[in-house]
């Protein structure tokens, strides 16, 4: 171990473990020693120069010398005259400036720092810093070189050395995530990315709902790995939410058709008018068969596939047994007994991508009360044949009663213009397809509200109007009984009931002459 030396208090003046101080004491020896013989110099040429300005003055007051009007020529009365002009420059220059280091990073000049240990010291600082940070070791690729120089005092009292190590490109070994394979972020920590990840399902999840969830998982392959990125470049988990939640820009192409306008292909793509336009300036109400138009729409980075099942209180509509009655006209009827709703536990397995209904399957159903019975019955007295033919069509009683509950409003009341039965039902309550077919319209249809069309062939339909939900799409095959939609009061509608229409070859009906 090398010694250490101390001064008269024991305090060590320095030691092995002190190189950059003992370095700078070493080279302000070296200029110690040059400065004191420079003095030694001036000091002799001033006590020649002393001398000689003595004599000279006593040889003029004596009367034994002339005025020499050349006396700056003396190299006595020049030596002194240029070194005071040194002096006082040197002084000069010494209080303006002062001795530094000059600091490079990449063969490039970052900065300037007292000494090389300072530097040292606010390096480490800045990069303790910045692990707490990240959580990460930080490092930089390169290391800091140093070099001796005088900077201006007043450049120094203003530059910060700090904020210089602070642009540099700062590394750290993080984690980026790929969705297909596709770089989407880098985090600093697989951990960050898992926690990340997780508030990204849950902002997913339906809110206040009695759903019990069974899986969430992601609909796309998401893969890690380790890659090194400047500390600048990480995403903090708040942007990283941000970025997945806001979906990225997709532009596809769509081939105009026969009969399409811009309304019907901006509805179809889940556009505004305002939003075709804007993606096309050049089109207009004008097109042409085979034109290519821009969609533009926003797609998620990640789809979240949500599995849960739902656990639903449902009605079950009481069977209408039908009795003839000779005493009542053909068309008309009378209930015999009024019956009553069952309840049903049903179970259902609801699968959503994202925020949207995907499929909802039954899974379970329990009879809590099994519906009673109604009784109706209907008139055979003075009706001739071919009308009860013609009006009873061609469904023969076979279709069920989509919904439990009393007839509100016939088929020809309102002055005969309305076209089904109204039946009157809790808002929410299940309504059944009356048969087994192909659903050939869903959504919003004017006055009738949420509404679904049932094509059963034969030329005959069902509507069903009014709905607070539909639990079917265009095109599904659907069985008599399955559940179609919801009770509801939308559209043009005075309260929760169902509008219910049999359509025959694109005429109403009466559909007490098709319910079984």
């Amino acid at each position: 171990m090398e010694p250490q030396y101390q001064d008269k208090d024991n305090k060590p003046l320095y030691s092995s473990e002190q190189p950059f101080e003992k370095e700078k004491r070493s080279a302000f020896h070296r200029i110690g020693q040059w400065c004191q013989e420079r003095l030694d110099w001036v000091k002799g040429d001033l006590k020649h120069s002393r001398t000689a300005l003595s004599g000279l003055i006593e040889d003029l007051r004596a009367g034994k010398r002339g005025f020499n009007r050349h006396f700056w020529k003396c190299p006595y009365f020049c030596i002194p005259v240029v070194v005071g002009l040194f002096l006082v420059g040197a002084n000069f220059y010494l209080e303006q400036n002062q001795p530094a280091c000059a600091v490079y990073y990449d063969g490039q000049e970052i900065g300037f720092v007292d000494s090389r240990q300072q530097g040292t010291l606010a390096l480490n600082s800045l990069e303790e810093k910045l692990e707490q940070q990240v959580g990460q070791d930080v490092f930089l690729p390169d290391t800091l070189g140093y070099k001796t120089c005088m900077v201006p005092r007043e450049e120094m009292e203003k530059y910060s050395f700090e904020s210089s190590i602070e642009k540099l490109p700062w590394m750290v070994k993080g984690v980026e995530m790929c969705v297909e394979g596709k770089p989407v972020m880098v985090m600093a920590a697989r951990e960050d990315l898992d926690a990340m990840l997780e508030s990204y399902q849950k902002s997913m999840l339906p809110e206040d709902s009695k759903e019990k969830i069974e899986n969430v998982s992601f609909d796309e392959d998401v893969t890690f790995r380790g890659r090194q990125i400047a500390v600048r470049d990480l995403v903090s988990g708040e942007d990283a939410l941000k970025c997945l939640s806001a979906g990225q820009d997709t532009q596809k192409t769509y081939i105009v058709q026969e009969g399409d306008n811009l309304w019907s292909i901006a509805r179809a793509n889940d556009m505004l008018v305002d939003e075709l336009c804007q993606v096309n300036p050049q089109l207009t109400e004008e097109m042409k068969p085979g034109q290519e138009i821009k969609l533009a729409s926003i797609e998620p980075l990640l789809n979240v596939i949500i599995t849960s099942t739902l656990t639903e209180k449902e009605v079950l509509p009481c069977e209408v047994q039908t009795k003839l009655d000779s005493d009542l006209d053909r068309g008309k009827t009378k209930i015999v007994e009024e019956g009553e709703v069952g309840e049903a536990q049903v179970v259902y397995r609801l699968v959503r991508q994202n925020q949207q209904l995907v499929t909802k399957s039954e899974v379970e159903r329990e009879v809590v009360k099994a519906p009673e019975s109604r009784v109706v019955a209907k008139g055979t007295r003075n009706i001739v044949a071919t009308v009860a033919t013609a009006s009873r069509g061609t469904g023969n009683g076979s279709l069920r009663w989509p919904v439990g509950g009393p007839i509100t409003s016939g088929y020809g009341t309102r002055g005969g213009t309305h076209s089904g039965l109204d039946i009157g039902a809790g808002h929410g309550a299940a309504v059944g397809a009356a048969a087994g077919g192909t659903v050939s319209s869903t959504g919003w249809m004017g006055g009738y509200g949420n509404c679904v069309l049932i094509n059963h062939g034969n030329g005959m339909t069902t509507r069903y109007a009014h709905l607070s939900q539909i639990n079917v799409s265009s095109g599904q095959s659907v069985s008599s009984g399955q559940v179609i939609g919801s009770v509801g009061s939308t559209g043009n509608s005075t309260g929760p009931h169902l509008h219910f229409e049999v359509i025959v070859n694109g005429s109403t009906r009466n559909p007490l002459n098709y319910l079984n």
